[in-house]
């Protein structure tokens, strides 16, 4: 069994979560959850087949959206400068694929090792998260608690395990019951049945159809 977030944290983790942000009127804690699930899940399955415009459209667009709600200050409170993101014309559009590739192998890795029910994979990955501030505590309008990502990682990788996080953190329960991936496509999903039989639908129906290529909607409010 998966294992929940402890009830009491070590000193090291409290200076990352001792601050809650007020999310904007209109935008659930929930809301932000469940597209920072999207968006993770969007780089997961569609990733591979991306260049250069489609990795910039991800990250200017749903992952930068939803990593705004933290302010600067909020964001480094132990006083370092946050470094600038670098930019996409920085980088060799011949380096993409490896860099998307590596990003995708280390977070595929990552949710095996939550999954693992012999492990504590998903306990260590969650402090890992906190300790880096690659995270903040969050609570909407209507008092819900969650949490939102950061723009502190500065690697593909840390960028989609921050979305995976703040998505873990807000429901842990889901990942231990509904995650899912297949056994014969690598398709990451959050379906119970699908989580029960390793497989997705597609490839239980029979029938398989590739995913379309598309990014996720930003939650309301965005």
């Amino acid at each position: 069994m998966m294992s929940s977030m402890p009830s009491a944290l070590p000193p090291a983790y409290v200076s990352n979560i001792d601050t809650v942000l007020t999310l904007p009127e209109q935008t659930g804690s929930l809301a932000v959850a469940n597209a920072c699930r999207a968006t993770a899940i969007a780089f997961l399955n569609e990733a591979l087949h991306w260049g250069k415009a489609e990795l910039a459209m991800w990250l200017m667009g749903p992952y930068g959206q939803l990593t705004q709600y933290v302010s600067p200050t909020s964001r480094r409170r132990s006083g370092e400068h946050a470094r600038s993101a670098p930019l996409m014309r920085e980088i060799d559009a011949r380096m993409v694929d490896r860099v998307i590739r590596t990003a995708h192998d280390e977070v595929m890795s990552m949710l095996t090792r939550m999954g693992d029910s012999d492990s504590e994979g998903a306990t260590s990955f969650a402090f890992t998260m906190l300790a880096a501030g690659f995270v903040a505590r969050c609570e909407d309008r209507g008092q819900v608690a969650g949490w939102v990502p950061t723009t502190t990682a500065r690697r593909l990788a840390d960028r989609v395990l921050s979305l995976l996080a703040a998505d873990y953190l807000t429901r842990p329960g889901s990942y231990e019951e509904e995650l899912s991936v297949c056994h014969v496509c690598n398709t990451v999903d959050f379906d119970a049945v699908s989580h029960d039989r390793g497989i997705c639908h597609r490839h239980t129906s029979g029938m398989f159809v590739p995913s379309r290529h598309t990014l996720p909607y930003l939650p309301e409010g965005a």
